[in-house]
């Protein structure tokens, strides 16, 4: 079984169990997901199966598009709900100030992680430090906020509610940091879901509880990828690229890889540009027969 799977992930089970479960279902050793989600978030999770986890690190993953909320008074040291609290405030702020703040977050930023995270630290993820009370020290890092826009407020302002549209290796969880900040009040994430992953949304998803029926909801590769991404090979391009020869294409690409399919839209190769309008076969999926 080769393809993705879009997973509506319901709050509690980790990505990595959700995904363990997938591969089960389908019978098959290799499965691997795109994007971490936090046990407390639910959502989109997409999880390739079979030779397409070969083909995660190709994968447009932009825009990330988030629901969450922020409930106020209080924050914790995980900036989630799962946290211990550690600090508490009465200041509530209205819903034109969460409006007016959202605005100033919009645009290319550098954030700084929670330390609650699984960002690596001599090999080992900073959220066991910060579990251990060993202080660490992370690196802020070069994000897109495409839009933010407050969806929802309660009137005495114990929660506001967000929609985020961002690039990939956005938090969540710091973002509302910073917007509680900027508030001069406290808060935390009450509430993370995953609306959508580049190409994959969650009208596609099949729901975690209903995995049995999982096979209907199979994306080919074919459909994973932008047209500007991929490559539809004739017969003599195909015999080159599965024996491991560069091939010439005669179109103007502006990718630096393609991902290249036969004329039965079957997965054949990932192409990596060399120079000019050269393409050499990064990896080979097909096995060609004489």
């Amino acid at each position: 079984m080769d393809g993705f799977i879009c997973v509506d992930k319901p709050t509690g089970p980790t990505s990595f169990s959700v995904t363990n479960t997938v591969r089960k279902v389908f019978k098959t050793k290799k499965a691997g997901h795109a994007g971490t989600l936090d046990p407390m978030a639910s959502g989109l999770l997409l999880v390739a199966l079979g030779k397409c986890t070969r083909l995660l690190q190709y994968l447009s993953l932009e825009p990330k598009v988030y629901e969450f909320s922020i409930s106020f008074g209080r924050s914790t040291d995980t900036l989630d709900a799962e946290g211990e609290v550690i600090a508490s405030s009465d200041v509530y702020p209205s819903r034109q100030e969460l409006v007016d703040i959202s605005k100033k977050f919009l645009g290319e930023q550098q954030q700084l992680p929670p330390v609650y995270s699984a960002i690596k630290i001599g090999g080992k993820p900073a959220y066991k430090f910060a579990r251990q009370g060993v202080e660490v020290e992370l690196n802020p890092r070069l994000i897109n906020i495409f839009s933010l826009e407050l969806s929802g407020y309660v009137d005495n302002g114990l929660q506001a509610d967000f929609v985020v549209s961002c690039s990939s290796g956005t938090y969540v969880r710091s973002l509302a940091r910073d917007i509680v900040k900027m508030a001069g009040a406290e808060g935390f994430v009450s509430r993370l879901r995953r609306n959508q992953t580049g190409l994959f949304n969650l009208s596609q998803s099949i729901d975690y509880q209903n995995l049995e029926n999982a096979s209907k909801y199979i994306i080919p590769p074919h459909e994973a990828f932008n047209d500007s991404q991929k490559i539809i090979l004739n017969d003599d391009q195909e015999k080159e690229v599965l024996i491991g020869k560069d091939i010439k294409l005669d179109v103007e690409i502006s990718e630096n890889f393609l991902i290249a399919f036969n004329k039965n839209s079957e997965l054949t190769a990932v192409l990596r540009k060399t120079d000019g309008r050269n393409y050499h076969p990064e990896r080979v999926f097909c096995v060609l027969l004489f």
